[in-house]
């Protein structure tokens, strides 16, 4: 029988310091017994072993002894991994034998050596936040990596997103590595770590476009910002607002490429062509835009759109963090202040892209800031108390003070910034703390007026450009199939293509970026509805008349607030949608209020832009049926639109600027579209009549006097440049002598051509919108025409307009497509002969056929008989037609008195008649300046378009005319004189005794 078989030898038990000892070296990799053959992955430290023999120690890992097994460890030369991914490794290790641990059943000795390994833990953090913040404390191999390279790797490969369009960089930390690295420490353990990584994070995102990767560094950035320690390095940084100076390189360039948010900024579809991004937005999203499907190019607007709004949420958020964290707050508003101050400059006409950061910075700003505004935009009403106006002039931050105010000079507001510091308690208020609200909002009027505003107006500029260059291209392109060609042109052409197609692909970019984004656009819309309301409540809120003194708050407070906000307004209005239930009333009062107020706002060319913002309004151009009810539903519209629109019509005769006479039909033009429209609105119409009635002499006749200068002016300049045309299109038909011209001679002459094509189709435009305006006005507002002062003006313009349609060199205007030019002869007309006839039946005292006979220049019988057979062929309403033939034959009556009494009178002295016109004088008035006497209907004819005494340009009002009550007399002695002799001499011829004539009347 088979014995049984022996037992098997049972595992020596270990005892707790060789448990211990094993799990140490697994982390740690080392050895303190000599191998029996070298292992380079744990190495042998000898003289460790031999130290700890001398001390009488056990050649055991244990934990009084671990932090010099780690630094025998990291002193080692040449070992591999390098330090700080050695530091790392061990940091995982010691993970993975802490879940090891738990599976022994030894209560007292998983204690123990729980105890071990997170001592351990916390010794490898401690050396690996030395080692990174200062690589050269242990050796290194020479081709090693920085730490701080490699804990960006661990950052980024953490920070990974299975959508990302690039792989990941490494392979991510041990778990939770990260976070008790930079977690688990002390500001000074942390700061020495985060500087070189800051550092190497802004690289990652240097020259980095919109289609690049951001995203991962953005989540980085995103997650240091969200230990405390590692924001405060951050604000802490000396690239947080670098100091260094770059040739050539202004600071506000610099803070875009040298700041360590600078870099995140400058992401951006928009092209930088001093710093350009890859890879190329406009190359790879808008090459060969004018042959692409309109879906391509609203996927290339939407996928720009989507990675911008990223970036912009995370730059959000990041802020946030930051302005929540007390630590970092202040920190943050003097980096926002920094980035306005330096970029001051691009608020010019010129930027210099070499001084300033580039627009797509700042447009990406001013989505943030924009964003950080949302909380206290969502709730304005209550909100906009907390915006202290005192914080624009003692604030030490951002200098607003600098700035052109909006109704007073920078002597003024010095002046009342100065006297209302002396009497706010001894300057207490430049001490005063303002709220978070209060300076984030007066920072985003800053970007955004530095940022989207001046990228608004640089695409502007682009667009422009293009047009020109399209335009320029075409012309050549047509010279070239006219049989034109030469070396020259073709090199010009391929210029053309080239420059037409880098500006068409900035166009786009800058589309995709503002114009494309409605989220965007609807966020400044709210905050300049903000800026509106506090505007407005510094004057006293929405009530008309306004104050008669303006409040110095008011008055000095930046225009650029007003003007970006009239901007973006105007924007918005062009981009189909944009402004789809959002609400415009406080636009609507705030621009009725004021734009027609000097004494509120001085530069002309923001109330213009109110009524261009107002014009865009229309219900037939806006596309929105809301604003029919903005128009008609506004107590404060239908009191004061139409007023206003008719003084701002005379203001803006005189705007300061040396463009001001051509200035001024664009910005009437816009005028005369709302006023067309707002006729046709009955309660508009009615409050327009009430105006002419009670500015019968005032303003409506100041109104209608540059109504008529410009009509003459308008059509007189159009039919000179129809003539024009018609010159080069004889010259171009002609094809023999044409096509042997030089081919430069042809493009100049081509470039005049489409000139003056666009010359003449605005004014002839401009000229048939002012000839409408009398026609609709004048048959229910006829009185003012007729005054004294008025109605030989009338009568004369009138009489011209007559002269060009009817008088016989109306034949010389026939051009080829004459509706091109906006020109109409038939209806122009025919308006011509109605307002003729509506002044007609309202002329109760039958002075207006003597005006129109009195003109000299053009009126004529036999020019009333042709018009009138005209009239007939085009088919004008008959009763028109006979109401202006009775005009004509009262006219014909009148010149035929006027004929007589002119034979009456004689030699007429010269002291009776007027110095101006060589005419009778009837009211006599002296001028004060002067002292010339002038019939009064002739000086203030002049005084209507120019305030000045015209014998020595002294200032000349109506109220100051003096009048000659002796003169006056003598005349009408002189005129009673030469009457009665003409009856003694008509009584001498007829044989009738002196008298009998009277008597017989």
């Amino acid at each position: 029988m088979a014995s049984p078989s022996a037992p098997a030898p049972s595992r020596p038990q270990r005892s707790p310091d060789e448990v211990e000892d094993i799990i140490l070296r697994k982390i740690l990799l080392v050895s303190l017994a000599a191998p029996s053959a070298p292992n380079p992955a744990v190495p042998y430290l000898e003289l460790t072993a031999a130290e700890l023999l001398s001390e009488s120690r056990p050649l055991l890992a244990l934990r009084d002894a671990a932090e010099r097994l780690l630094i025998d460890r990291l002193s080692l030369p040449d070992a591999s991994p390098p330090p700080f991914a050695f530091l790392a490794a061990a940091f995982g290790r010691a993970a993975d034998e802490a879940r090891k641990i738990s599976t022994i059943r030894d209560p007292a000795l998983q204690a123990r050596l729980r105890a071990s390994i997170a001592h351990v833990r916390g010794l490898i953090l401690s050396y690996a936040r030395i080692v990174a913040g200062n690589p050269d404390t242990f050796p290194t191999p020479p081709n090693a990596p920085h730490p701080a390279a490699e804990l960006l790797v661990f950052l980024l490969a953490e920070a990974a997103d299975p959508l990302d369009s690039a792989p990941s960089p490494g392979a991510p930390p041990p778990g939770a590595f990260l976070d008790e690295l930079f977690g688990n420490a002390d500001y000074d353990a942390v700061e020495p770590v985060m500087g070189e990584l800051y550092e190497r994070l802004r690289q990652s995102v240097d020259k980095v476009s919109a289609l690049g990767d951001f995203q991962r560094p953005l989540r980085v950035l995103k997650r240091l910002v969200g230990i405390p320690n590692c924001a405060k390095a951050l604000v802490q940084h000396p690239k947080w607002i670098p100091k260094n100076q770059i040739m050539l390189i202004g600071e506000g360039r610099t803070m875009e490429i040298c700041s360590l948010l600078g870099a995140f900024f400058h992401v951006s579809a928009i092209p930088d062509r001093e710093f350009a991004s890859q890879p190329d937005v406009g190359q790879q999203c808008f090459s060969d835009a004018s042959t692409r499907r309109p879906a391509d190019l609203l996927s290339s607007f939407a996928a720009i759109q989507n990675v911008m709004n990223s970036l912009q949420d995370g730059l959000r958020d990041v802020l946030l963090v930051l302005l929540k964290n007390s630590d970092t707050r202040e920190k943050v508003l003097e980096y926002l202040a920094a980035v306005i101050n330096t970029n001051a400059g691009r608020s010019g006409m010129r930027v210099d892209p070499l001084k300033c950061a580039s627009s797509g910075m700042f447009v990406n700003l001013s989505a943030v800031m924009l964003r950080l505004c949302e909380p206290f935009l969502d709730k304005m009403e209550s909100m906009k108390g907390k915006i202290d106006v005192k914080y624009l002039f003692c604030n030490k931050r951002v200098d607003f003070k600098s700035l052109t105010a909006v109704n007073a000079s920078s002597e003024e507001v010095s002046s009342w910034i100065e006297s209302w510091s002396q009497d706010n308690a001894s300057g207490k208020a430049n001490k005063e703390n303002f709220s978070f609200i209060c300076e984030c909002f007066f920072m985003t009027a800053r970007v955004l007026n530095l940022g989207v505003m001046k990228a608004v107006a640089d695409l502007k500029h682009i667009s422009q450009e293009l047009a020109r260059c399209e335009d320029d291209l075409e012309a050549n392109k047509a010279i070239r199939d006219q049989g034109g060609s030469s070396p020259q042109l073709e090199q010009d052409i391929t210029r053309l293509e080239k420059i037409v197609a880098a500006l068409s692909q900035e166009q786009f970019c800058y589309e995709s970026q503002i114009l494309r984004d409605s989220a965007f656009l609807q966020r400044a819309l709210s905050f300049y509805r903000l800026m509106i309301l506090w505007s407005v409540d510094l004057v006293g809120g929405f009530k008309m008349p306004l104050p008669s003194e303006c409040p110095m708050e008011f008055s000095c407070i930046p225009e650029h607030f007003l003007d970006d906000a009239m901007d973006l307004l105007a924007l918005t209005s062009r981009i189909p949608k944009a402004l789809e239930g959002f609400p415009l009333d406080n636009f609507l009062n705030f621009n009725i209020m004021f734009m027609a107020s000097s004494s509120y706002i001085k530069n002309p060319y923001l109330k213009a832009k109110m009524v261009e913002v107002l014009k865009s309004w229309m219900p037939q151009r806006s596309g929105l049926k809301s604003t029919a009810s903005l128009f008609e539903g506004h107590q404060l519209c239908l009191d004061y639109l139409v007023k206003n629109l008719l003084k701002l019509y005379v203001d803006i005769e005189f705007t300061g600027s040396h463009t001001q006479f051509f200035d001024k039909f664009n910005i009437r033009h816009n005028i005369a579209e709302l006023l067309e429209y707002l006729w046709d609105v009955p309660s508009h119409r009615n409050a327009w009549r009430q105006m002419a009635k009670e500015e019968e002499k005032g303003v409506y006749l100041n109104f209608l006097n540059f109504l008529i200068n410009d009509s003459i002016y308008l059509l007189d300049e159009s039919l000179k440049r129809i003539l024009e045309l018609k010159e080069i299109e004889a010259e171009m038909a002609n094809t023999v002598a044409w096509d042997s011209r030089p081919a430069q001679e042809r493009e100049e002459r081509l470039r005049a051509f489409h000139q003056s094509e666009n010359i003449a189709r605005f004014d002839m435009k401009l000229a048939n919108e002012d000839v409408g305006m009398l026609a609709f006005t004048s048959e229910q507002i006829p009185a003012p025409l007729l005054l004294p002062e008025m109605v030989e003006r009338v009568a004369s313009m009138l009489n011209y307009f007559l002269l060009q349609l009817a008088g016989p060199q109306r034949k010389s205007l026939t051009v080829k497509d004459p509706e091109k030019y906006e020109f109409k002869p038939k209806q122009l007309l025919k308006q011509i002969a109605t307002i003729y006839v509506h002044i007609a039946r309202g002329d109760k005292e039958a002075v207006f056929p003597a005006a129109i006979s009195k003109d000299g220049r053009s009126y004529s019988e036999q020019l009333f008989a042709s018009a009138t057979n005209i009239l007939w062929k085009i088919g004008v309403d008959p009763q028109i037609i006979q109401e202006f033939m009775q005009l004509a034959g009262k006219a014909k009556a009148a010149a035929a008195e006027a004929m007589d009494a002119e034979a009456i009178l004689g030699d007429i002295p010269d002291e009776f008649l007027d110095p101006i016109q060589y005419t009778l004088m009837n009211d006599p008035v002296i001028l004060p300046s002067s002292r010339v006497t002038v019939d009064r209907p002739v000086i203030v004819r002049h005084l209507l378009s120019d305030s000045t005494d015209p014998f020595n340009r002294s200032q000349l009002t109506q109220d100051m005319l003096i009048p000659d009550t002796d003169l006056k007399l003598r005349i009408e002695e002189f005129v009673r004189s030469q009457q009665s002799r003409k009856r003694r001499a008509v009584d001498t011829e007829t044989g009738e005794p002196d008298g009998a004539a009277d008597m017989v009347e």
